[in-house]
């Protein structure tokens, strides 16, 4: 069979296939994933992603706030472009130095590029940060993928700044990170091919055995996929999040230690009020 033949068997195919419309997100997600004769892989990979969006929260796709690079509103110029020449990202956060759940905008990197021209011609410009940076857009943790896609369109803009329920900043969410749930990971000029962040969140402690180093930003389920933990994600989506609601109100987390089921938690690096890393030990004669 030629391939115009063939081609033209698969539209036909399909277009029997649609002939009856789906009721339901489910029947329309089935309907695509049994297209698979049809479309090319990619295709249906694709249209699983855009069909999933709904089902999607914030929070799963966001950045969580201690992975967060931002510029404080007091940071001076060569402060900034150290920042920007070490992560190498096109934008940023701008936080008040005297309120950290305070964003006054997002900084373009390129909005920097007009002041180090006129300084470079040796002109006395003054950073002005209130100036240049851009309104943020804030959203709901809690919200769905397909209404950040909506409202990032409106605003046009590429950065979200994702709350919590208290109105506290808890991460930031760019357009990247919604077309990655769509078309899976993209890699760009600055990423490091020989990364793999789902191992190296979860590694085991140079120095002590069988104990594990977690860094707080790992999902819950990931470290019970690693691990073989049974922690519980119903609440919190996070270890540091899981760590912070079993220590409850304590005003200094450096050093603290809780007990989740058969396994020792110690808290050995935190950034302001912001777990970073977690020692993991499975007590002894508690499971094999």
């Amino acid at each position: 069979m030629s391939d115009d033949n063939s081609s033209s068997w698969s539209m036909r195919g399909l277009k029997r296939w649609l002939s009856t419309a789906p009721e339901t997100r489910d029947d329309l997600l089935k309907l695509v994933q049994d297209s698979r004769q049809f479309l090319e892989p990619d295709t249906v990979d694709m249209l699983e992603g855009v069909l999933d969006l709904p089902a999607t929260q914030v929070r799963e796709i966001m950045t969580p706030r201690p992975q967060v690079t931002a510029i404080s509103s007091d940071d001076d110029l060569a402060d900034i472009l150290a920042v920007v020449l070490e992560t190498e990202h096109s934008r940023y956060p701008v936080i008040d130095s005297h309120d950290n759940d305070a964003v006054l905008g997002i900084l373009l990197a390129k909005d920097l590029l007009p002041i180090m021209r006129d300084r470079l011609a040796g002109k006395e410009v003054a950073l002005r940060l209130a100036d240049i940076v851009r309104k943020p857009l804030f959203i709901s943790e809690t919200a769905r993928s397909d209404t950040l896609l909506r409202s990032l369109q409106r605003a046009q803009v590429h950065m979200a700044i994702v709350v919590d329920e208290f109105g506290s900043v808890a991460g930031v969410v760019t357009m990247e990170d919604l077309l990655e749930e769509i078309v899976g990971d993209i890699v760009d000029e600055h990423d490091d091919l020989n990364e793999d962040s789902d191992i190296n969140n979860i590694i085991p402690h140079p120095e002590k055995a069988g104990v594990w180093l977690v860094q707080a930003a790992t999902l819950i389920c990931d470290c019970n996929d690693e691990l073989g933990t049974n922690f519980d994600d119903t609440e919190v989506d996070t270890m540091g999040g899981l760590v912070m609601q079993a220590a409850g109100a304590v005003s200094d987390l450096q050093g603290e230690v809780v007990q989740i089921g058969d396994w020792q938690i110690t808290v050995v690096d935190v950034e302001g009020r912001y777990i970073r890393l977690l020692e993991l030990e499975l007590l002894p004669n508690q499971g094999e």
